[in-house]
């Protein structure tokens, strides 16, 4: 049964990937997603990594030295991927543009495969292209590197597993992070550390962010705030400060706290210190929160 699991699990649930296919940061933009102050402009820039893993070895390829069933073309991966955004996009004119739908409609472009959501945009390739290749995981990451005040980014990250027939999806994920925001504030233990405020990098995670309200500015504002206004001594207690006020804002709507398959999401904070440790890059430290537990 096809389901929504934690973003662990469906990545490293199995065995090492025979064969792996990736590309990284393709450039192309999107209509109507949100910005950093929450509006909805004509056009945001829009980054799109997608990974496959193969169940089978490239034999074919190898021994023809040549595209072959036993491989996917990453020029033509790349060119569907964009076509299907393009689509998206014409599909959902005069309406806001999720991020999680379009990776579900992304993969559904490119393997056929479409019983996971009730997605209201019906366009369809001529031809799947990866409807015969042998799936074991596919993974898309799209980064809306304008969206955030204070970060690199707003990132969605979607995951999907495959039947051994490479069929059906047996589980998949959906991942909301806020990448790396720059943060000033009162943290540490030493005395001269009470005296100032120092920059802090945070970084949070929402694990089963399937369908959710995609309100990104309004959920980073509350982060920076809750750093901004803090005094801890200890990454740790700030850490779990943040959680809780991701947990208090999810609380203010109802619809948020459980999505569509009833789970509740797990968050992930990782704050890192550069200034910290005179001979390292930074310590950092990261805690999990699962609702369920």
């Amino acid at each position: 049964m096809t389901g929504l699991q934690s973003t662990w699990k469906v990545n490293y649930g199995k065995d090492e990937p025979h064969s792996i296919i990736r590309v990284v940061n393709l450039h192309t933009s999107l209509d109507a997603v949100s910005d950093a102050w929450g509006r909805h402009p004509e056009s945001q820039p829009v980054l799109i990594s997608c990974t496959l893993h193969l169940r089978k070895p490239f034999a074919l390829a190898i021994a023809e030295d040549a595209v072959t069933e036993s491989t996917v073309h990453y020029g033509t991966l790349s060119k569907s991927i964009l076509e299907a955004c393009g689509r998206f996009s014409d599909a959902y004119i005069n309406r806001t543009i999720m991020l999680s739908r379009l990776i579900h409609f992304i993969q559904r472009w490119l393997t056929g495969i479409d019983n996971l959501i009730d997605e209201p945009c019906f366009t369809i390739p001529s031809k799947y292209l990866l409807k015969s290749t042998p799936l074991e995981l596919l993974t898309l990451d799209v980064v809306l590197p304008k969206a955030s005040l204070l970060g690199s980014g707003i990132k969605m990250g979607g995951a999907f597993r495959y039947n051994e027939s490479s069929s059906g999806v047996t589980m998949f994920s959906m991942m909301c992070e806020f990448s790396d925001l720059r943060i000033p504030t009162l943290i540490g233990v030493n005395s001269n550390e009470r005296l100032a405020k120092q920059m802090l990098i945070v970084t949070v995670q929402i694990d089963y962010f399937n369908l959710h309200p995609e309100n990104f500015s309004e959920l980073e504002q509350t982060i920076t705030k809750t750093v901004e206004q803090s005094s801890f001594q200890t990454l740790e207690a700030l850490a779990s400060h943040v959680v809780s006020s991701v947990v208090k804002f999810y609380l203010h709507f109802p619809e948020r706290k459980k999505d569509v398959d009833g789970f509740i999401p797990k968050i992930r904070v990782k704050l890192s210190k550069p200034t910290a440790v005179t001979l390292a890059d930074f310590p950092s430290v990261e805690m999990m929160i699962d609702f369920q537990e």
